[in-house]
């Protein structure tokens, strides 16, 4: 399924989220916005999907929005709000998303994109891949979630030197920030995706996304809080199935079977 924008595809247990703009690097526009936030309703709904992919057809992942696009409606206030608050409810859907979702980075992951791939739980990136926060370069600033994910991942002097210098770091260096967790040599960026959804999709689906909710949550309350809540959530995955096939599985010494 997908449209011409965004292709939507299938593999197994994985769905794979392909922004589908590639001479122009995929910026994103509302029709890509709106085709992202429709895929990840319909795909939450799924149960067969145990993990989400995103990448971009072509050499980039994304050069970030659509500046043609955005000199259009800029001085329209009633599309550029609804643009931002798509944006906002798009990747506020990708974060909270309940499987494991992975961005897949080549090329350009620039502004907007690269605020596309902070709301998703992981981040492969080829060595000389191009990163950054460039909005700061063109007098713009951030309404896809930089502000506050960015320091959130790599510290608040390390975000504040991306985004107010408008610096731009290859792979290499993101891995080294924790800006994605592995930097490959292009060549083997897709054998690397392909181990890591191996692993994610023969875990328990419902345990990972306890797991997402409880990680997220510890960013927003004290840790009492957030102690708490894992106990609740211990306690309500203690009656699911999976939990008995875990044991079951450590006991007869046999990988589970979820």
């Amino acid at each position: 399924m997908g449209s011409t924008i965004l292709q939507v595809e299938r593999s197994g247990a994985v769905a794979r989220l392909i922004l589908n703009r590639p001479q122009a690097h995929n910026p994103i526009d509302l029709e890509l916005a709106d085709a992202l936030h429709e895929a990840l309703l319909s795909l939450r709904g799924d149960a067969g999907v145990r993990a989400v992919t995103v990448e971009g057809a072509g050499p980039s992942f994304s050069a970030g929005a659509d500046l043609k696009y955005f000199l259009g409606i800029v001085n329209d206030a009633p599309r550029i709000t609804h643009y931002i608050h798509r944006l906002r409810d798009t990747f506020n859907a990708l974060e909270t998303f309940p499987r494991p979702v992975l961005a897949i980075v080549r090329g350009y992951c620039l502004a907007g994109g690269l605020e596309l791939m902070l709301a998703c739980d992981f981040a492969l990136a080829a060595e000389d891949a191009q990163l950054g926060d460039q909005h700061a370069n063109y007098g713009l600033f951030p309404g896809g979630g930089a502000s506050q994910r960015l320091p959130r991942l790599i510290g608040e002097r390390k975000a504040k030197e991306l985004m107010l210098l408008g610096s731009r770091i290859d792979g290499r260096e993101a891995e080294r920030l924790g800006l994605v967790n592995r930097a490959l040599p292009a060549a083997d960026l897709d054998a690397a995706v392909r181990a890591w959804l191996e692993r994610l999709t023969e875990k328990s689906p419902t345990g990972l996304s306890y797991m997402k909710q409880a990680i997220r949550l510890s960013a927003s309350v004290p840790p009492e809080a957030g102690i708490e809540f894992e106990a609740a959530k211990f306690l309500e995955y203690a009656r699911l199935p999976d939990l008995k096939e875990g044991l079951d599985a450590f006991s007869a010494k046999r990988k589970p079977r979820f």
